[in-house]
């Protein structure tokens, strides 16, 4: 953990300099760092450290502005468009990433719940998406919400099909996949703190050219 987290240092001072931005960066990543495999070894997200990670980054936005471009956009669309600029918009952007990913994956689990009669994530989650929010803004944010559950089921598919194939069960790669298999896949639990934080460091890190990319794309 050590080593990734000084090899995620050096990352930021490559891609940010000697700037606020860094430092904003290198707090990110030590607590993301830190939630991922505490996520992993445990299963826990611990409010400690998601509910103080949300406040250093609502902090950070005001000292070190991120793209706010997401947020201008809404607010021109209300007519809001050139009351907030600068260190102001960036904390309305942080600040709005927090609430509307957390609320995002709230609803997620209030609905899993209401069909499955049963938690699909943990609350923990939902802190650690605020905590994400406070820091990367909305746009990144939103790129966060929907790359960690692509993430999260094609580990659950791989894990399911290795197990298949480890039990000597090679239904799955012979694409006959029955229901109970499905039934197992639906009830697998995972860490999905875990990819929550492997999306936020992939946002941080080239979340501007995969924002670019998509662009591009349906242009």
């Amino acid at each position: 953990m050590e080593l990734l987290t000084a090899i995620l240092f050096v990352a930021c001072y490559a891609c940010f300099g000697p700037t606020w931005l860094a430092l904003k960066a290198c707090v990110f990543c030590f607590l993301i760092v830190g939630l991922i495999f505490m996520d992993a070894e445990t299963g826990l997200l611990p409010h400690e450290f998601t509910y103080s990670g949300i406040a250093l980054g609502l902090v950070f936005a005001w000292f070190a502005p991120t793209d706010s471009s997401g947020t201008a956009l809404l607010a021109g669309a209300i007519g809001l468009r050139g009351i907030l600029q600068g260190a102001q918009l960036s904390l309305l952007d942080s600040m709005a990433a927090a609430v509307l990913g957390a609320g995002f994956f709230y609803l997620a689990w209030a609905l899993y719940y209401l069909v499955r009669k049963r938690h699909g994530m943990g609350f923990g989650d939902i802190a650690l998406i605020a905590m994400v929010g406070a820091f990367l803004g909305l746009k990144l944010t939103v790129l966060v919400v929907f790359l960690a559950p692509i993430l999260a089921t094609l580990f659950v598919f791989v894990t399911l099909l290795v197990s298949h194939n480890a039990g000597r069960e090679p239904r799955l790669a012979h694409g006959q996949f029955t229901d109970a298999d499905a039934q197992k896949f639906l009830s697998r639990e995972v860490p999905f703190g875990v990819f929550l934080g492997t999306s936020s460091l992939v946002a941080l890190f080239v979340g501007k050219q995969i924002w670019s990319w998509y662009l591009g794309l349906v242009r």
